[in-house]
């Protein structure tokens, strides 16, 4: 990959710093190569391929993928179901030790898998050692539980879906879950970031994991969702990320006694009201709004603010996004990297277009000697959108921002309770009467106050637990 970007120079940083900078060197002087399905631990070609490029630098090309030949899906179901007869009859303890041995995989390639992170999906590297971690995390905590003692049954066979919204700790970490619990997985990466998932499948194998427990599927069209989610062999469906193919997973018919786990992205909604420090609010806001350009499964899509509070508030958050620092996110000091692909980047375009009326700043692509192969964009706030727009309802999974004003606090949780909630919501106030109210009266699952960075993000339900009878 080296021969169309230049490898970093490695700085005088911390010993993070150096460590992550070698091992991104190291991804880019890799050859371009192959990757197949694998199904039953056999690789599957169709011969019917497609290349994957780093939403970082276009011409960054990590290798060719295949699309899924008819039928694929179904076998994978069988094999995985053929596998979990004798994956679920192991005494925890032994599925414990491959899982403990996969952990000090990971652990012992922390740098390297955060660079391959980076380069596949555009997080910062900050943000793309945070993934790392989370996965480390899910697979820690399940190799606890199952040291401790678990209750209940392994289910069966499981699907999951999952976008590049968390391109690492989501799909592996509900993976590792469900076969920690006994369960075999079927599971779908990203089409644009399927790259981390194959790169943890070796480590996975190479600690001992049986042929069968876990196999991939890469899907450029998303042709097989319907015929892998409709699949009666199935005890589960994960689906983690945004999008339209994951949202009409929650509504395809199925077998009634089919699980669930959706951690599907929403708006996230956040309330300012007398925050006591409104710089630090805002400082709050933009972090949550413009992480991972919006893309993170926990980003903030929109914000609420009562007519007297307004002006301090937009002042104060308009400061802070202007001097965001927009660039390569393999780079140190990066704020905010590129979005995932020319699709997504035209769908902010369109977006910006559809209501312009309302745009307050930002919304234009970001062009550099490090930009320019990539598609880079100024964070989009938008103020005074009327509420039946899209904008304020629906999510987009977009650097985007919306700034809904109301007159006071019964009116901003209405206007909360009217969003498409996704994983949180969440108040940012001085007042605990004002947040007790937030908390009795919001439809939400998970509800912060103050802290949005306390909201679990991707795998937020990876728990073996979740994955038993």
């Amino acid at each position: 990959m080296s021969d169309t970007r230049a490898i970093m120079e490695v700085t005088e940083g911390t010993e993070e710093d150096r460590k992550f900078e070698a091992s991104l060197n190291s991804i880019l002087h890799m050859d371009k190569k192959d990757y197949p399905a694998y199904v039953g631990g056999l690789k599957v070609a169709s011969g019917h391929e497609f290349p994957v490029a780093s939403p970082v630098d276009n011409s960054i090309i990590f290798g060719t993928f295949q699309e899924p030949e008819e039928g694929l899906t179904d076998r994978a179901v069988i094999v995985a179901k053929e596998a979990f007869a004798e994956w679920s009859a192991k005494d925890p303890s032994e599925r414990m030790a491959i899982f403990d041995q996969a952990l000090e995989n990971i652990i012992r390639q922390k740098y390297r898998i955060a660079a391959l992170v980076t380069l596949s999906s555009g997080m910062t590297r900050d943000e793309a050692l945070d993934e790392v971690e989370r996965l480390i995390e899910v697979i820690d905590d399940g190799c606890q539980d199952l040291d401790e003692g678990i209750e209940g049954k392994p289910s069966g066979v499981w699907a999951i879906f999952s976008e590049y919204n968390s391109p690492l700790a989501a799909p592996i970490g509900y993976a590792a879950a469900a076969m920690m619990a006994g369960n075999t997985v079927v599971i779908i990466p990203s089409k644009y970031a399927p790259v981390p998932v194959y790169f943890i499948y070796d480590l996975f194998v190479r600690a001992g994991l049986p042929d069968g427990v876990f196999n991939i599927i890469t899907d450029r069209f998303d042709s097989t969702t319907d015929a892998l989610a409709n699949n009666m062999d199935l005890a589960g469906i994960v689906a983690a990320g945004s999008g339209d193919r994951l949202e009409n997973l929650m509504f395809m018919q199925a077998d009634d006694e089919l699980r669930f786990i959706n951690e599907v992205k929403g708006m996230n909604p956040i309330l300012v009201y007398r925050p006591g420090n409104m710089k630090d609010a805002a400082r709050k806001v933009a972090a949550s709004a413009f992480s991972f350009a919006g893309q993170s499964v926990v980003s903030c899509s929109k914000v609420v603010v009562t007519i007297k509070e307004q002006k301090q508030f937009l002042d104060e958050l308009l400061a802070i996004v202007r001097e965001l620092k927009i660039d390569d996110p393999a780079e140190p000091g990066t704020d905010m990297g590129p979005v995932i692909s020319k699709n997504v980047y035209q769908r902010f375009d369109d977006l910006i277009d559809d209501n312009f009326d309302y745009l307050v700043y930002g919304g234009k692509r970001v062009i550099n000697e490090l930009t320019g192969a990539g598609f880079y964009v100024t964070p989009a706030i938008f103020v005074g959108a009327p509420e039946d727009e899209d904008i304020n309802n629906m999510d987009n999974a977009l650097p985007v921002l919306s700034v809904q004003i109301v007159e006071d606090l019964d009116a901003a949780i209405e206007v909360i309770n009217c969003s498409e909630f996704g994983l949180s919501a969440g108040v940012i106030t001085k007042d605990d009467a004002v947040a007790d109210q937030f908390i009795r009266e919001v439809n939400a699952d998970e509800i912060f106050v103050n802290d949005p960075s306390i909201i679990i993000g991707a795998a937020s339900k990876a728990k073996v637990e979740n994955f038993l009878d």
